[in-house]
C-alpha cells in the first residue's frame, strides 16, 4: 500500500528492520497526513514558478526525499520497499518543485507522477522508456538580479557568494577578494548569541574586546563595532550589540572594503562584516526557538514569514525574541529583547525592501576590559570569577529603519536607492579597572556615561550593462553619504576601591554619580564618496577584471567630553583606485589579485589615554593580495596571501596616544567549508599574519608585533551525521591562538590558548512538526587565559565553561 512520505520520516524508518519500520511508517504518515485544500489555478500557477535554494548532498534516497520533502512541503506517495537501498545525487541549486524532485530521483530508477498540486507518486520507470523521470520538460534558470542572495553552498554553513556593495551579489568564485557569508542554519546550529560568536569560525578574525561589543580585528587591523554594515549600509546596525534573531546571514570581507562600500565610520583598512536581513521565504515559516544558557539565562524567539499576492510578489518576515536570567559569570546577568519586521515587494522589475527593528540590552555585573600597569601580565582568573560588583551595569538601546529599492529600466540598465537611519542610547555604571601587579591587584576608579548617537546613511547607484566585441561590461556609478551626531555626558564621582583578581572582595557603589544632566556634543561626522566601476568579462567569463575609482571626503569634528566645546576639525578628500582580477584555467579554479586603496578616519585615542577620545587626521592605507579558491564540488578551498601598510598609533610610556610610524601585516589565510564526505561538514581554516610596526619615532620600536592579532590563528569546526541514529549530528571545534603582544615594546605577550567546544543537535518530527534539539558545552576543559587585546596594555579574559540547550520547532 501506498504511503506519503513527508519530512524525516524516511529517514528515521531506513534505520529499523524491515518488517518493523515498514509498519511504524505506514501508520505514523498516515494517521499525520491532512491532505490540503485544491488550489486555485492561479495559486497553483503561482507555486510552478516559485524557487527556492536547495543544498541537499548526494546519498541515500529516502535521506535526500525526507531533506526535499522538509524543505519544500511537498507530499511523496510511494512504498517504503520502493525507496530502500537506492542512492540519489542529491539536490542542488536555485529550483522550482519539480526540477528539485527531478534532480533527487535522476539516475535512481524511479519517476514521479503528479496527482494534485505539490503531491506526487513514485513508481518504478517502465523499462521500455528508458527514463528517469516523467515530469514535464523544465528549464532551470537562476535568479540574477542584483538582489538576489547565493544560494548556500554544499553543507548549508556558508553561501555560495555574498554582497559586495555596488558590485551587488557575486558568486565566491567570480570575486577577486576573500569573503564568507555564514548563513541563518549556522547562526542556529551553533546558538551563536552574538557576533562574537560567528566571528569564531573565521580565522583571519580576532575579538577585540568583551563580548556584549561587536569590535574585532580582521586581517590584524582594528573593525569598530560603529562600522558593522546592514544591507549595505552602515550605521543602521547597532553599535552597542547585533542580536542575531532577525539576521540571515553574516558576511566577512577581508582587506580594505572602501571602493564597494563606501567609507566607514573609521575606515578600517582590515576587511569588513555586513548583515543580511531576514526576508519571507516562498515556504511558510512559523518556527519557535527556546533556548538555555547556564547559568540560568532562559530565552525564546519566534520567526514568521509569509508570502502574498500574485505570484506571491509581498512578503512579510517577523522575528521577535526575549531573553532573561543570569550567565554563567559571578554577579553577571543579562536581559534583552529584540524584534525586527522585514517587508519586501518583488516583481519583474522593481524589487523594493523595508526593515524596521529595536532592540534593547540591560547587564548587570559585565565583566569589562583591565588596563594593566605592571610590567609583567599576571595569570587569567577563572573564567566565573568577577570583580565588577552587582551594581554595575550597562543599559543598552537602539532603534533603526531601511528602506532599499532596485528597478530594471531595461535589460541592460539598473537604478538603486537605499537610505537608513538609527538612533542608539546607552547609559553605563562600571567602575573602570587597573591591573597593578602580578598579585592580581586591582584599583577601580568611577567610570559612568550616558550617550546616544543617531545616525544617516544613504545610496544612490545606477548599473549599465553592454558590448564591446567580445567583451561584456557592467559599469557601477554610485554616491554614498554618512552622518553621525553623537552627544553624551561622563558623570563624575570621587571613588576609590581595591579588590583582587582571585580573590574578589565587593566593592561600595560610587556616591554622587549625576544622570540628570543635559547631553553635550561630542563628535559630529559627515562622510561622503562618489564611486565608479567597470568590471569586464571574457573568454565565457572565464577572465573578469574590476576596475574602480572612488572620490572620499571626510569632515569629521570633536568637541570637549565635559564641556562640548569646539576642540578640533579634519576635513581630507582623496581618490583612492581599486582593482581585481579574477582568472578561471579551469571551470572550478579561480585565481584572484587585487589592489586597494581607502582613505580613512584618523584614530580615535582610547579612552585609558591622558588625551582619550582626540580625533587625529584622516589617513590612506593599501592592501595588496593574491590567492587562489578551488571548488572541489562538495566543498572549497580559499588560500589568499595579503599585505596591508596604514599609520599606526601608540599608547607611550607618558599615557599619551599618538600617530607613530607604520604597521605593516603580512599573511597568509587558509579557509576550507563544506561537505568532503557524506555527513562530514567541516568549517573554518588557519591563518599566519606578521603584523608588524615600521618606522616608529627614532626606530624605538621597528620590527615589533604590532597589538591584537596572533601570528597564529586556528578555527577549525566539524559536524558529523551518525547513521546508526537517523537525525543524529555530532559538533565539534577547536579555537587556537598564538600569543598576542601586551605593549609596543613587546616586553611581554598575551600568552597562547586552545578552546574546546563540543555539541550535537537530533532533529526529528513531533506531531508531523520539525523539531530539532542541540547541546553545546563551549570551552569545555574550562580553560583559564586571556582571550582578547582591545589595544595595548588593555586586556580582557575569557568567559568559562558554559551550557547551552535549545529546541525549535516549526508549525
Amino acid at each position: 500500500m501506498p504511503t506519503l512520505l513527508s519530512s524525516d520520516a524516511i529517514r528515521a524508518a531506513s534505520s529499523r528492520p524491515a518488517h518493523a519500520w515498514r509498519l511504524s511508517l505506514t501508520l505514523t504518515l498516515a494517521a499525520a497526513f491532512v491532505a490540503p485544500p485544491p488550489l486555485s489555478a492561479q495559486t497553483a500557477s503561482a507555486q510552478a514558478g516559485v524557487t527556492r535554494a536547495y543544498a541537499i548532498p548526494a546519498g541515500p534516497l529516502d535521506q535526500v526525499l525526507s531533506r526535499l520533502a522538509a524543505e519544500s512541503g511537498l507530499l511523496l506517495a510511494a512504498t517504503p520497499e520502493l525507496v530502500a537501498g537506492r542512492q540519489s545525487n542529491g539536490v542542488q541549486g536555485q529550483l522550482g518543485d519539480q526540477q528539485a524532485l527531478q534532480r533527487a530521483l535522476s539516475g535512481t530508477g524511479l519517476a514521479a507522477t503528479q496527482e494534485a498540486p505539490r503531491q506526487f507518486r513514485l513508481a518504478p520507470v517502465p523499462a521500455s522508456t528508458g527514463q528517469t523521470s516523467q515530469l514535464a520538460p523544465v528549464t532551470v534558470t537562476a535568479v540574477t538580479h542584483a538582489s538576489a542572495p547565493p544560494e548556500p553552498y554544499a553543507g548549508g554553513q556558508v553561501a555560495r557568494g555574498a554582497r559586495l556593495g555596488m558590485l551587488g551579489n557575486l558568486d565566491m568564485m567570480s570575486t577577486p577578494f576573500s569573503v564568507t557569508a555564514y548563513t541563518a542554519e549556522t547562526i542556529r546550529n551553533q546558538q551563536a548569541r552574538s557576533l562574537t560568536d560567528v566571528m569564531a569560525n573565521d580565522p583571519a578574525v580576532e575579538s577585540g574586546g568583551p563580548w556584549y561589543f561587536d569590535n574585532f580585528y580582521i586581517r590584524g587591523i582594528s573593525v569598530h563595532r560603529s562600522e558593522i554594515g546592514f544591507d549595505g549600509l552602515y550605521g543602521i546596525a547597532s553599535a552597542e550589540g547585533v542580536q542575531l534573531e532577525g539576521i540571515e546571514r553574516v558576511e566577512v570581507l577581508k582587506g580594505p572594503s572602501t571602493l564597494i562600500n563606501g567609507t566607514s565610520p573609521r575606515g578600517t583598512a582590515g576587511g569588513a562584516i555586513n548583515l543580511v536581513p531576514k526576508r519571507a521565504e516562498d515556504t511558510p515559516i512559523t518556527r519557535l526557538h527556546t533556548d538555555f544558557l547556564s547559568d540560568g539565562n532562559v530565552g525564546a524567539h519566534v520567526d514568521l514569514g509569509r508570502r502574498f499576492g500574485a505570484d506571491q510578489a509581498f512578503g512579510i518576515r517577523l522575528n521577535a525574541a526575549h531573553r532573561d536570567g543570569r550567565t554563567a559569570v559571578d554577579n553577571e546577568s543579562l536581559r534583552a529583547s529584540n524584534v525586527t519586521l522585514g517587508l519586501d515587494y518583488r516583481s519583474e522589475r522593481l524589487r523594493v525592501s523595508a526593515d524596521v527593528g529595536a532592540s534593547d540590552q540591560f547587564i548587570r555585573g559585565a565583566k569589562s576590559n583591565f588596563f594593566v600597569t605592571s610590567a609583567e601580565l599576571p595569570d587569567a582568573p577563572r573564567g566565573d570569577v568577577s570583580v565588577w560588583p552587582r551594581w554595575s551595569y550597562q543599559d543598552k538601546e537602539h532603534v533603526f529603519g531601511m528602506l532599499r529599492a532596485e528597478y530594471d529600466v531595461n535589460d541592460a540598465i539598473t537604478l538603486g536607492a537605499a537610505y537608513g537611519a538609527a538612533e542608539s542610547h546607552r547609559k553605563m555604571n562600571t567602575p573602570w579597572g587597573v591591573l597593578e601587579n602580578t598579585a592580581g591587584d586591582i584599583s577601580f576608579s568611577a567610570s559612568a556615561l550616558e550617550e546616544k548617537t543617531e545616525t544617516r546613511s544613504g545610496e544612490l547607484n545606477l548599473r549599465v550593462r553592454f558590448d564591446t566585441g567580445p567583451v561584456r561590461h557592467e559599469t557601477v556609478l554610485a554616491l554614498t553619504d554618512y552622518r553621525s551626531d553623537i552627544s553624551g555626558f561622563q558623570p563624575q564621582a570621587n571613588y576609590g576601591a581595591l579588590t583582587n583578581l582571585y580573590r574578589p572582595t565587593p566593592l561600595p557603589e560610587p556616591v554622587g554619580l549625576d544622570f540628570d544632566q543635559p547631553r553635550v556634543q561630542l563628535s559630529d561626522t559627515r562622510l561622503r564618496s562618489y564611486a565608479v566601476t567597470d568590471t569586464l568579462s571574457m573568454l565565457d567569463d572565464r577572465l573578469l577584471l574590476t576596475l574602480g575609482l572612488r572620490h572620499q571626503k571626510i569632515d569629521v569634528s570633536a568637541y570637549h567630553w565635559q564641556t562640548g566645546a569646539f576642540q578640533t576639525n579634519y576635513t581630507r578628500s582623496s581618490n583612492t583606485p581599486a582593482a581585481g582580477l579574477v582568472v578561471k584555467p579551469w571551470r572550478d579554479v579561480s585565481l584572484y589579485a587585487n589592489y586597494v586603496e581607502a582613505l580613512a578616519q584618523g584614530d580615535r585615542a582610547p579612552d585609558t589615554a591622558v588625551n582619550a577620545n582626540e580625533v587625529f587626521a584622516p589617513f590612506v592605507s593599501r592592501q595588496m593580495e593574491v590567492g587562489t579558491k578551488i571548488d572541489w564540488g562538495r566543498y572549497s578551498t580559499t588560500l589568499s596571501a595579503f599585505q596591508i601598510r596604514r599609520p599606526s598609533g601608540i599608547l607611550g610610556a607618558d599615557n599619551v596616544y599618538r600617530i607613530a610610524g607604520e604597521q605593516r601585516n603580512r599573511g597568509l589565510e587558509l579557509q576550507v567549508f563544506g561537505e568532503p564526505v557524506q555527513g562530514l561538514r567541516v568549517l573554518g581554516g588557519v591563518a599566519w599574519t606578521r603584523a608588524r610596526l615600521t618606522e616608529t619615532p627614532d626606530g624605538q620600536f621597528n620590527g615589533n608585533r604590532a597589538s591584537g592579532m596572533p601570528d597564529w590563528s586556528v578555527k577549525l569546526g566539524a559536524e558529523l551525521d551518525i547513521p546508526q541514529v537517523p537525525g543524529l549530528t555530532a559538533t565539534a571545534r577547536v579555537l587556537h591562538t598564538s600569543s598576542i603582544p601586551f605593549d609596543a615594546a613587546n616586553t611581554d605577550t598575551l600568552p597562547a590558548w586552545t578552546r574546546f567546544d563540543l555539541g550535537a543537535r537530533y532533529a526529528t518530527r513531533i506531531a508531523e512538526r520539525k523539531v530539532v534539539f542541540r547541546a553545546s558545552v563551549e570551552n569545555v576543559f574550562n580553560r583559564r587565559y586571556w582571550d582578547s587585546a582591545p589595544a595595548y596594555q588593555v586586556v580582557t579574559y575569557a568567559a568559562p565553561r558554559t551550557y547551552m540547550l535549545s529546541a525549535s520547532i516549526d508549525f
